[in-house]
């Protein structure tokens, strides 16, 4: 695999763990291309470094990937009044998701190339540099694959998010009141408000074997 991570400055912790993973690694400020397939992150982000050669991977099929910035942040919450009417000139739309670009997975596609070149000029101008992306993403119109926000997670902390989800869905669960359901005449069962069409055909057909 011909692939490689920019960092923005020196880190040894991130350098062992791009070496780790057998790939290229550079420090710089510059937005070139070196590698088929780049991954830049800028200082300071949390880097899921069990999931970049999966970004890589996603690389075969789409031009850039990135994640999520925020799922309540669109393009018309971020930004000056000015900065957002450059945008929707672009977009026509400002109930538009932004993308975390401090970790940005790049192809050296002509529509990748583009998309950083864009962005860049864009940047230049001034304003938010999640707005200039999402106006380059417009402009270009690259093969574009939007990760989930937990990328910028490492794997502990989607781990412990995960857990959350799964106590939290359990405990709805369980916390949700049972009904009463005529399964026949004069018998009645208990049973969630969302399980009473199953439960009620279980005993159907369990009546029709043995009636």
């Amino acid at each position: 695999m011909n692939a490689g991570i920019v960092i923005r400055r020196a880190d040894a912790v991130a350098e062992s763990k791009v070496k780790k993973l057998g790939v290229g690694i550079s420090v710089t400020q510059d937005w070139a291309l070196p590698w088929s397939s780049t991954l830049f992150i800028a200082a300071g982000t949390c880097v899921p470094w069990d999931l970049v050669r999966v970004g890589f991977d996603f690389l075969g099929q789409w031009d850039a990937a990135a994640p999520l910035w925020r799922y309540g942040a669109s393009a018309g919450t971020i930004g000056t009044p000015a900065d957002q009417k450059r945008t929707q000139a672009i977009t026509h739309d400002l109930r538009l998701l932004v993308y975390a670009h401090e970790l940005l997975f790049v192809r050296a596609s002509e529509a990748g190339q583009a998309l950083v070149s864009t962005w860049r000029a864009e940047c230049a101008e001034g304003g938010d540099p999640r707005l200039a992306f999402l106006r380059a993403l417009y402009i270009v119109k690259p093969r574009f694959c939007a990760l989930p926000r937990s990328w910028l997670a490492d794997l502990v902390q989607r781990e412990r998010s995960d857990a959350k989800v799964a106590l939290h869905d359990r405990r709805k669960h369980f916390a949700e009141p049972l009904i009463r359901v005529e399964i026949m005449p004069g018998r009645f069962v208990q049973c969630h408000a969302r399980d009473k069409d199953k439960v009620v055909e279980r005993y159907r057909q369990m009546g029709k074997r043995h009636g």
